[in-house]
């Protein structure tokens, strides 16, 4: 193997960025250990293959897409600090997270536990959650993608990216990897959201399993079942998991999008419950015995994946794959971005390429006399099925395996009968050739148009410009009008579906405009029982403020006097509404009748708003007709209407006159005295 030193070990970008060895490679760039000489870090940095940056409009999407990606912050994000040009080098510089790749440890562990797949999962959900928000999807999720720090991180790379350097790429190319590709991305009906999570469930499935669903030598067969066949149970595969899990990886690889979880956030809630339903024995069901591999400390302390990765020396390099989102050519067949030694060791790029295929069984002549096409897409070991999503290697395979299959035998003692095995061997080629040429037809015509997305920074435009916008993308806007108290009428506030999803030309985007703030009316509150008031109030969209209470002679008791906002009056939703309740009519200060007479008396209460009780009793001191006794008291107060009871003189009291007799003998008596 010939080893030669990369020109870029030592360049450093813009004054800033340090090239200082190489990591990985793939179809997209090459990325590099470095160092940001301005704040003296370690850094990534992946530098874009120069098939790419000659197309400027490539280099142009990239850089948005870069950009969009650089605003997203999360702890299980690969963090990009920057993307630049300096002269042909177009780069990105990104975080450097010494780490494997869950490729790769699923490659040496073959499954992990429940436990270790649902802690990698959450991790990767709470991504989804943050990015999804930004209306950022990926496409092309794989665990070539997620990374697993030595210190225990959990990380998604990539984001954001994926778009850029397919559309660039591959026109008329199925996006995704087809392991793990959702069947709206190859029927080309819509991206969303949901989109993602449906990979998800098929990394969940493998995690579990150590298997993909679905396989085949043949990619657009993997693709077909997608669309057409329904993910098994992982565990078919695995007896014994728990059917929570089952629920888990059936909802998420619905068919339908409709079917799936609404969001990361469902699908990592339904998740953690899971978990806390399930027992230690369940969680932790095929629990390997081995030693762990290097890595495996650091993973097991933080994220607990467990002890079985083999106990291989990993050098320096090895740790932080940095993968891609189409990795081209038949090093990158299996998906796994080829790792490269540094320059104090390292080895020609196109050899070790070579020698990568080789050895993963991705081509080469023994692969091809072995089986032709299917030792070509496929290499089967006891830790599962990996696929080769690259239709280039296929093909070439294939046409390997004809030719292989057509050498003439040239030795004597088999001369006798060639002519009928050059018959049968001819047959064999023409049949071939039918079959790939069917097989190129069915890929190329039934791969449907490029699929128009939609235009993002939508939001905030007014829906005339928003429209037009839509219908120079080949889109059919449908504008819907809601309420919004932050947004100005006329004023769009986003799509469905979102900005950045792939649908087919002219499918339907609805365009969601505000029409304002929603005013409600007040309704008629005074004359209302004051809970009545109340409960009109909240059904306007209103609510009650400060309820007072005053003394009313016109309104009874508990009935609203008025409101702090007229009827009909037009407000915000949630504006307070103050009411005044009514505690019926004051008291009123008892008049002093007594030694008046009873007209007078009478008079002087009834005007007050009194009503009068009437006793009539004997008084050697009060006239006749005149008050005696009044109750309440003069200096009390009593509410309007109460009854003041008077009571009314009815003179001296007449003593009997004594009777003739009696009145004789006590003239007797007083005579006999005198």
């Amino acid at each position: 193997m010939s080893t030669r030193t990369d020109p870029l070990i030592g360049v450093v970008l813009n004054e800033r960025y340090r090239i200082d060895a190489k990591i990985a490679r793939g179809g997209m760039a090459m990325v590099y250990r470095g160092t940001d000489l301005r704040l003296d870090r370690e850094i990534a940095i992946k530098v874009m293959h120069e098939h790419l940056i000659n197309d400027e409009t490539f280099v142009e999407r990239f850089r948005r897409e870069a950009i969009n990606a650089g605003r997203l912050t999360h702890p299980n994000l690969v963090a990009i600090h920057d993307q630049a040009r300096d002269g042909d080098i177009v780069y990105l510089v990104m975080e450097y997270l010494p780490s494997v790749t869950l490729r790769r440890e699923l490659k040496h562990r073959g499954t992990f536990t429940p436990r270790q797949a649902i802690v990698v999962l959450d991790a990767i959900l709470a991504a989804l959650e943050a990015v999804h928000s930004t209306g950022i999807i990926h496409r092309d999720l794989k665990p070539d993608n997620v990374l697993l720090g030595i210190d225990g991180q959990v990380k998604l790379a990539d984001f954001g990216l994926a778009r850029a350097v397919t559309t660039a790429t591959t026109t008329k190319t199925l996006i995704g990897t087809v392991g793990y590709v959702a069947p709206e991305l190859v029927t080309r009906t819509g991206a969303d959201a949901r989109t993602d999570l449906y990979t998800v469930g098929i990394m969940f499935y493998e995690m579990l399993t150590g298997m993909q669903p679905y396989t085949d030598d043949v990619p657009i067969q993997v693709a077909y079942r997608h669309v057409h066949d329904t993910v098994p149970p992982p565990s078919e595969q695995v007896p014994g998991l728990s059917p929570r899990l089952d629920a888990l990886v059936l909802w998420a690889t619905s068919k339908d999008p409709a079917d799936r979880p609404d969001d990361a956030a469902q699908f990592r809630h339904a998740l953690a419950e899971a978990r806390a339903e399930m027992s230690d024995a369940d969680l932790d069901l095929g629990a390997p015995e081995v030693e762990a591999g290097e890595h495996a400390p650091a993973l097991t302390a933080s994220i607990d994946l467990g002890t079985d990765a083999p106990k291989e020396k990993r050098s320096r390099t090895d740790e932080i794959p940095y993968l891609e989102d189409d990795e081209e050519g038949p090093a990158e067949a299996s998906g796994d971005a080829v790792p490269e030694a540094d320059d104090r060791g390292a080895s020609d790029s196109e050899s070790d390429a070579k020698s990568s295929a080789a050895a993963d069984g991705a081509v080469g002549s023994s692969a091809r006399s072995a089986g032709g096409l299917s030792a070509a897409a496929k290499q089967t070991d006891s830790r599962g099925t990996r696929e080769d999503d690259s239709e280039e290697a296929a093909g070439s395979a294939a046409a390997a395996s004809v030719s292989s299959a057509s050498a003439v035998p040239t030795s004597v003692a088999s001369a006798k009968g060639a002519g009928t095995r050059r018959r049968r061997l001819a047959t064999t080629v023409a049949a071939g050739v039918v079959v790939l040429a069917l097989l190129a037809w069915m890929i190329v015509a039934n791969l449907p148009a490029p699929a128009a997305i939609v235009p993002g920074e939508l939001a905030g435009k007014q829906a005339s410009v928003v429209t037009s916008q839509l219908e120079d993308t080949g889109l059919t806007p449908q504008t819907k009008e809601v309420f919004d108290d932050s947004v100005p009428a006329g004023v769009v506030i986003g799509t469905d579906p979102v900005a950045g999803s792939e649908l087919a030309p002219e499918s339907n985007v609805t365009v969601v405009v505000s029409k304002g703030e929603q005013l409600f009316r007040v309704p008629e509150l005074a004359g209302l029982g004051a809970d009545d008031a109340k409960a009109a109030i909240e059904k306007a969209g209103l609510a009650v403020g400060e309820v007072t209470t005053e003394h009313s002679d016109e309104v009874k008791k508990n009935v609203v006097i008025s409101a702090s906002e007229k009827p009909d009056a037009e407000l915000t939703g949630g504006t307070t509404i103050d009411l005044v309740v009514s505690k019926g009519p004051a008291p009123i200060p008892v008049p002093d009748v007594e030694g008046l007479s009873y007209d007078a008396a009478f008079a002087t209460l009834t005007k007050r708003g009194f009503r009068v009780g009437r006793e009539e009793v004997f008084s050697d001191t009060v006239p006749k007709g005149d008050v005696v006794f009044q109750w309440p008291k003069s200096t009390e107060a009593k509410p309007y209407d109460s009854l003041v009871i008077v009571r009314v003189s009815k003179g001296k009291e007449k003593k009997d006159e004594p009777k003739d007799d009696e009145k004789k003998d006590e003239k007797k008596k007083d005579d006999e005295k005198n």
